[in-house]
């Protein structure tokens, strides 16, 4: 494949296209475009309340920042506000996105869009990283075509837009990569403890970062020069930054167990479900997952135009970086720096091989797969390249603008289509209307105990803006089921909370579980509740101090 030869073609091209195309500064207008582009499908519809397709986890990352924010500063000390009035700290990765929200919840005031422009704000970082990382191992103009490739990505604008923390994690391990392999190339040794800082920050906001290793040997063994390698003293300064890195990561983890088993329900964090705790056997009879993956890749994450195009990246752009390398002279000059073509193919092992490990939580967590998006915007930007290379090879300049942009039209329309049903999802807004009007019903004091649609979900308790109870409660490491079929248990567990101070019981109208199935539950219940409101969308029940309790018994 023959590179483009833009004295040729500066005739056909317009100029605005060709700015900066061989700047070495920075921030060049390509990048400055694609941010722009990025930022505005990003900030779409940025002051929904949580109830997209997400709800849950992000209720869950919201109540930390809220607690952040309203009672305890120590990043150290994250804590949830289901488990009654606490505290309730939890052993959690480091809270890097809730953190910030909190701090910026002193400026701005405590807002939905807050949390959700703090994900973006490092999802347009990793599209910058990204776009640095892709210069230096490859060339320009593949550096703005992943970019423009992960800017308009439908998965990663729908995760990035989310109060999750990936987007910090991704951007964070980007920035590693980056930074290392900036160092590779120059040996200036700044560039090594900006990526150790990077990737020891990465790893504790999520632990699956730890995967940038794959790539960063194949970066080492593509970047480094051999003379360079074999010197006395840098096998050790490549050393000290891992095991720094490592010192870091291993100290935290320890310190979330000794948190974890201080305070209830006295249970370490949750690192997911792993195929050896399911085993081997059963994940092969579920078919490994992979249909629930093909459906999650194919109908949001990143759509059929963006996997065809991830396949010709795959296939032909290394061997036109072979063909490339081939073609150059032998000894390269001192200002040309060294590149990593097959870089973001071991990214993508590296994912392959948290898949594997990984599958079940990474299909019914899908912002899991926001890992994936730069290894599959940088390939699927290596695609776009090559279609651009073949219409100008068969036909004239303009004719590949237009190919090139009509694939872009095509991904955009897809993925904004695709999307449009998870922005608005019916089961999380009946909790969150619950929650408002509990919020209003109820004394600033009260403890509350709430039956959402979805049993993992927090939200009617998170807008309520108090503290209590999912019911059944919720333990670490448990799962998150409806209620026990005894009825017996849910009666004892109910009795439990009220005794601990619950005085609000909140039920969304489609629980159909709890009015259906569960009359004994609901006969039992109704000696110790008061109804007070009812709606299309919820019951709301005050329950009855042991003294009104009495006084009902004797009448």
């Amino acid at each position: 494949m023959q590179g483009i030869n833009l004295a040729k073609l500066s005739f056909s091209i317009p100029r605005w296209l060709m700015f900066d195309r061989d700047s070495s500064r920075l921030v060049t207008l390509q990048i400055v475009a694609v941010l722009l582009v990025a930022a505005v499908l990003r900030f779409n519809q940025i002051t929904q309340p949580l109830v997209d397709a997400f709800s849950w986890r992000q209720i869950s990352i919201a109540m930390i920042a809220d607690n952040f924010y309203q009672r305890d500063r120590n990043i150290f000390y994250p804590e949830v506000s289901w488990n009654g009035p606490g505290p309730s700290y939890r052993g959690r990765e480091l809270q890097t996105i809730s953190y910030a929200t909190a701090l910026l919840y002193t400026t701005f005031g405590q807002h939905d869009w807050v949390g959700r422009s703090v994900a973006v704000l490092f999802g347009l970082w990793d599209i910058f990283a990204l776009y640095q990382l892709v210069r230096r191992v490859y060339d320009e103009e593949h550096a703005v075509a992943a970019s423009l490739v992960l800017a308009i990505l439908p998965g990663a604008i729908f995760i990035d837009r989310s109060f999750l923390p990936e987007p910090a994690m991704v951007a964070l391990i980007t920035t590693s990569m980056w930074m290392l392999a900036a160092h590779f190339q120059t040996e200036k040794l700044r560039y090594l403890i900006l990526a150790c800082a990077a990737a020891a920050l990465g790893i504790l906001t999520r632990l699956p970062g730890v995967l940038i290793v794959v790539p960063m040997l194949y970066a080492g063994f593509a970047l480094l020069e051999r003379e360079t390698l074999a010197e006395s003293r840098y096998p050790w300064l490549l050393s000290l930054g891992l095991l720094g890195t490592a010192g870091v990561v291993f100290w935290y983890l320890d310190w979330t167990r000794q948190l974890a088993i201080s305070y209830p329900p006295y249970q370490l964090m949750s690192t997911g479900i792993w195929v050896w705790d399911d085993g081997l056997t059963k994940w092969v009879d579920r078919g490994y997952f992979i249909s629930a993956a093909l459906t999650n890749m194919s109908s949001w994450l990143w759509t059929a135009p963006v996997i065809g195009l991830v396949g010709l990246g795959l296939v032909f752009a290394p061997l036109g970086a072979w063909q490339a390398r081939s073609r150059a002279p032998t000894q390269p000059s001192n200002d040309e720096l060294r590149k990593a073509p097959w870089l973001f193919h071991w990214w993508l092992l590296g994912c392959v091989l948290y898949y594997l490990v990984g599958a079940r939580d990474i299909n019914d967590y899908p912002w899991y797969f926001q890992i994936f998006n730069p290894a599959i915007a940088a390939l699927a930007g290596q695609g776009l390249v090559l279609l651009w290379r073949l219409g100008l090879r068969n036909s004239r300049a303009r004719s590949a603008l237009v190919l090139v942009g009509l694939t872009l039209v095509i991904i955009v329309g897809l993925g904004q289509g695709a999307l449009q049903p998870m922005y608005y999802p019916p089961d999380a807004a009946q909790g969150y209307r619950l929650g408002l009007a509990l919020h209003d019903i109820s004394r600033p004091d009260d403890l509350i105990i709430t039956l959402a649609n979805d049993p993992r979900n927090p939200i009617a308790l998170y807008y309520s803006k108090h503290r209590g109870w999912v019911f059944p409660p919720a333990e670490i490491d448990r799962e998150w089921n409806w209620l026990a079929k005894d009825d017996a248990l849910s009666i004892r567990q109910f009795e439990q909370l009220r005794a601990q101070g619950a005085r609000w019981l909140g039920i969304v109208n489609d629980r159909e579980d709890f009015w259906v199935e569960h009359r004994d539950l609901y006969n039992s219940l109704k000696k110790t509740i008061e109804f007070k409101v009812k709606t299309a969308d919820y019951v709301i029940y005050r329950i009855l101090t042991p003294e009104e309790v009495a006084n009902v018994t004797k009448k």
